[in-house]
């Protein structure tokens, strides 16, 4: 019997640590075993995970189609987060201004690389197409609109979009607040 998703055998030959009710759709690419996904995540189709220091996605989170997590320097997904589809997370880039190479073909004394963790705080909601550099953490309840170009941190319940990234809003923080009270009773 064949299914969409990997099974539970199947993901745990592949390193990957889970807690219960994962979906991970059978396209989605697995390189390296530091990948951590907690109760109910769902991975949708020809996404992306890469993982040289843990990647560590919380519970009741999604990744929509497309997506790609380079995990290089790490990358935490906290609880209730969603990526919509073709979201690109970096935790490295090279940095060519200076004269620098670039590449991982190059060797690392002829390069500049930026190398730092991402973070996705409770909440945080990221737009499709939209692209996350090094070292951002996008702040508890933040929400990052379409085609957006996240190189700096997003402070809490901001709504933010744009390249350059610009504020043109604020989620409802005791709406959004009581919602996962009244959730999380039920659960």
């Amino acid at each position: 019997m064949t299914t969409d998703n990997y099974t539970p055998e199947e993901l745990r030959r592949l390193g990957i640590r889970f807690g219960e009710d994962v979906c991970v759709h059978r396209t989605v690419q697995l390189f390296g075993d530091n990948v951590t996904l907690g109760s109910h995540v769902r991975i949708d189709c020809f996404s992306l995970i890469t993982s040289r220091e843990p990647v560590v996605i919380g519970s009741h989170v999604h990744i929509a189609a497309g997506v790609y997590l380079f995990g290089s320097a790490g990358i935490v997904i906290e609880d209730y987060c969603g990526l919509s589809s073709r979201c690109s997370i970096y935790t490295t880039s090279d940095d060519y201004s200076e004269g620098h190479l670039t590449n991982p073909t190059v060797p690392d004394e002829f390069r500049k690389v930026l190398s730092a963790p991402v973070r996705l705080e409770r909440h945080a909601i990221i737009g499709c197409g939209s692209v996350i550099m090094p070292g951002v953490v996008v702040r508890r309840g933040a929400a990052v609109g379409a085609l957006s170009f996240v190189n700096k941190s997003v402070p809490e319940f901001a709504v933010v979009t744009g390249a350059p990234l610009r504020r043109i809003g604020s989620r409802n923080r005791e709406r959004l607040e009581s919602m996962e009270s009244v959730y999380e009773e039920k659960v």
